[in-house]
């Protein structure tokens, strides 16, 4: 479930408490939330590279991986690409979650894939010149090309090309509170075409607030207002921990 945009935006001037429309303008207020939950994005798979180095908790719920993995599903895409060797993903592409080859051009009950292991460009250097090691159609891998993420090259090169599957995580849509001017107010506009909520879990509305709060309070240079952000965040906090 998506966070609205129009809610967050008007807790955050409730909160700078300016005039009708706050400290923050709508252009401000939308470059902002896109870097606030860009960042709340990001720190999911910070939670869960921390998380898997310390014993997992048994209860499902309390479980810090379980649970930033809930969050990230919505992020989660498939995409089908038809490649006898390289394969180029798009910008929306934020990191690959897996990859597997099939033996063929088409998709059918009979197609088989195998999975395809993602190395570095040193890593391949060193498989390729021993036969033992050496990829195959049964074992590929996939070198990522230098000076892009989402830019792979598939070893073996085959001819035709063959279907590959690619699970990735893709990139939150910019969020963006879109509005008409009546009376020189600028009111919530939901159905103008480049509106667009947050994308992320409806739990993290107020910590969208709060990152929010915090960067404009930098830009406007109002130390009350970080405050309020910081006092925010640890009520959060310790409601989540009672």
């Amino acid at each position: 479930m998506a966070v609205s945009v129009d809610t967050v935006y008007q807790k955050v001037l409730a909160i700078c408490n300016k005039e009708q429309r706050g400290y923050i303008t709508p252009q401000e207020f939308n470059l902002l939330a896109d870097r606030a939950q860009f960042e709340i994005f990001e720190n999911y798979f910070n939670e869960i590279r921390n998380a898997e180095r310390k014993p997992r908790n048994q209860q499902q719920f309390s479980d810090i991986v379980e649970q930033a993995e809930e969050k990230l599903q919505v992020f989660k895409s498939r995409q089908d690409v038809l490649s006898g060797s390289v394969t180029v993903l798009g910008d929306g592409c934020y990191k690959i979650i897996s990859i597997e080859r099939g033996d063929g051009a088409t998709l059918s009950t009979s197609t088989i894939f195998y999975p395809v292991e993602i190395i570095s460009q040193k890593e391949y250097a060193y498989i390729s010149i021993n036969p033992l090691t050496r990829p195959t159609t049964e074992r590929p891998v996939a070198v990522r090309r230098r000076g892009s993420d989402n830019d792979l090259e598939l070893f073996p090169g085959v001819v035709p090309s063959v279907l590959s599957k690619i699970w990735f995580y893709s990139r939150p849509s910019r969020p963006k509170w879109t509005y008409v001017v009546v009376n020189e107010q600028a009111l919530y506009n939901q159905n103008a075409q480049d509106a667009q909520d947050f994308q992320i879990h409806s739990s993290e509305e107020e910590n969208l607030v709060t990152k929010i709060l915090q960067l404009a309070g930098v830009i406007i240079k109002q130390p009350d207002v970080q405050q309020a952000a910081m006092a925010s965040y640890q009520m959060n906090n310790q409601e989540k921990n009672n």
